[in-house]
């Protein structure tokens, strides 16, 4: 029998929350619900995601891929994330890992002709390799519909820090209800700590469209970004150009822009 079926004097099997108190046994069936109702979100698949943290540390693209493939088939998300609990997303998520597909190939052949890039952000035609240096964070705020993506680069004046970000919102149906259309519009450079801002340059994204409209479109002619896994500490996405991210969550909110509002 299990934990709950206790035996009688008898032999027979009794069930113990006969004999708890009324409010106890309530609480016990509302934490079971609740614990049903999570168990594809929250927590399901601690050694998968252990296993892919620590592939995503490393070089090796084909294990990686097939770790992040395994993580989004143990728990898959909330069919309708971003309209029934969005705040799970929000918060500051370090990018651990992120694999790109060639031009005109999806993941998969990408991975196995060995042309996938990894470490490579694209944000609406602006390329950023995030392959040196501090590890990127994501930022999502989801008060305010903005998401950000912050990198350290190394320059030829020295080290300064990234961000590019952009609003977004739930993609209309029939898309997913895991799926965040995102329309980039700021680029920031700062100091590598973070405390001073040297430049603004949101006219890029819109120079970057005018020039080459193919390079924000995608397929479906909007950029998106798709949540396919999501625990209190880790996040796996995709995105409308074939890219994988693997992000996890900062403990500490912390960050050099934690203080400056996207």
């Amino acid at each position: 029998p299990g934990p709950s079926a206790h035996r009688s004097s008898a032999g027979h099997p009794v069930d113990s929350s006969r004999s708890m108190h009324p409010t106890l046994t309530i609480l016990v069936h509302v934490a079971a619900a609740a614990a049903l109702s999570l168990g594809g979100i929250v927590g399901q698949s601690p050694a998968l995601e252990t296993r892919l943290l620590a592939l995503a540390a490393g070089s090796n693209l084909p294990a990686t891929v097939s770790a992040f493939r395994a993580l989004e088939e143990a728990a898959a998300p909330p069919a309708d994330l971003l309209r029934s609990s969005p705040e799970r997303l929000d918060g500051r998520w370090s990018l651990v890992a992120t694999v790109a597909a060639t031009v005109g190939e999806d993941l998969a052949e990408s991975v196995d002709s060995g042309t996938a890039r990894a470490s490579v952000v694209n944000t609406s035609g602006v390329v950023v390799d995030a392959s040196e240096g501090t590890l990127p964070v994501q930022e999502v705020d989801v008060k305010r519909r903005r998401i950000g993506n912050e990198v350290v680069l190394a320059t030829p004046l020295g080290r300064v820090l990234v961000r590019v970000a952009g609003a977004f919102e739930p993609a209309a149906p029939p898309a997913p209800g895991t799926r965040a259309t995102v329309s980039f519009d700021s680029l920031e450079v700062f100091t590598e700590g973070g405390g001073k801002r040297l430049l603004s340059a949101g006219w890029v994204f819109a120079l970057a469209r005018a020039v080459n409209p193919a390079l924000a479109n995608g397929a479906d002619d909007a950029s998106w970004l798709e949540t396919t896994y999501l625990s209190d500490k880790v996040r796996l996405g995709r995105g409308n150009k074939g890219s994988i991210f693997v992000l996890r969550r900062l403990d500490d909110g912390g960050g050099a822009l934690a203080a400056w509002p996207l």
